[in-house]
């Protein structure tokens, strides 16, 4: 019977290999595999931290729209911001503290304010009001006289500033239709609720000049050209001014030429070509210098 036997260089069997072998193996293994843990549970961790930071940044964000929205006034738009963020970050104490103080603004814009009974001088002063933005000057001067009547410590500031610009338009009005006496005192009203308004002093003065013109028109030429004089360098444009005191001028200088006194006749239309350059009184200056020089020679 033969015995087989195995040949020196035959294949080894796994049951075949050596203790140290399986040892080493086991060993590997088991380093590989606490390697992939550790490297799973680094990797969640990293994940863990990457979307903490994505959603602080998230919340920065919102936060800054949020804010900016209360401060543009609109609160509904915000606290729909701020229910993202708390969405994100339930703990997110800032939103929380923001939403509680949006309810809280809500609720006092709700609660109805007691109203008291309007006085007798409300009304007076509700009338008073209509009666200004209407333009009814004079009716609104009444009733603002009354308010003031009735209680002089009301609505004082806002009550001078409707009866102040109440007489200044009348006034204006009067002007309009001719009317300048009543126009100035008019005037004089305004000026009496605030008397260091500089435009209404000036409107005042060049009306009562120009009234004052009219009263001495034919009975002082010298007062009109004075008053006309004093218009016209305020302002040449003023109403009729410019042809007046022409006008007044060559008044003057015929009543100089009336008297003979030539010289003075001629500076007067000198005077009023200066202003008004019409060419007939060209030609009458030029009469006038003439005789002046002959009186002057003889």
């Amino acid at each position: 019977m033969e015995t087989r036997q195995h040949s020196s260089d035959a294949p080894l069997t796994l049951r075949g290999l050596p203790t140290s072998f399986w040892t080493i193996v086991t060993s590997s293994t088991a380093l590989a595999v606490i390697v992939i843990l550790v490297m799973v549970v680094l990797g969640y961790r990293d994940g863990l931290r990457r979307g903490e930071a994505h959603t602080r940044q998230q919340v920065a964000i919102l936060l800054q729209r949020a804010s900016d929205m209360l401060e543009a006034g609109m609160h509904d738009e915000a606290r729909t911001v701020y229910e993202r963020i708390v969405a994100f970050d339930p703990q997110n104490e800032a939103a929380h503290s923001a939403i509680l103080a949006l309810e809280t603004t809500v609720k006092e814009e709700t609660v109805p304010e007691a109203k008291a009974e309007p006085t007798v001088v409300d009304i007076e002063w509700a009338r008073a009001v209509t009666l200004f933005e209407e333009g009814r000057w004079q009716e609104s001067i009444q009733r603002l006289l009354l308010v003031r009547t009735m209680q002089t410590g009301y609505k004082v500031i806002e009550r001078d500033q409707l009866l102040f610009f109440s007489y200044v338009e009348l006034a204006r009005v009067e002007v309009a239709e001719g009317n300048l006496e009543e126009a100035v005192q008019l005037f004089d009203s305004a000026l009496e609720v605030d008397p260091n308004n500089t435009l209404i002093q000036q409107e005042r003065y060049m009306t009562a000049h120009y009234v004052d013109v009219k009263t001495y028109w034919g009975a002082d030429w010298s007062r009109v050209i004075r008053l006309l004089g004093d218009l016209y360098r305020i302002d040449p444009e003023y109403r009729d001014v410019q042809y007046l005191l022409q006008r007044a001028h060559v008044r003057q200088g015929e009543r100089f030429a009336r008297e003979e006194n030539w010289c003075a006749a001629a500076a007067e239309y000198t005077s009023a070509i200066a202003v008004l350059d019409w060419l007939e009184l060209r030609g009458r200056r030029d009469e006038l210098v003439v005789n002046c020089g002959n009186a002057s020679s003889g």
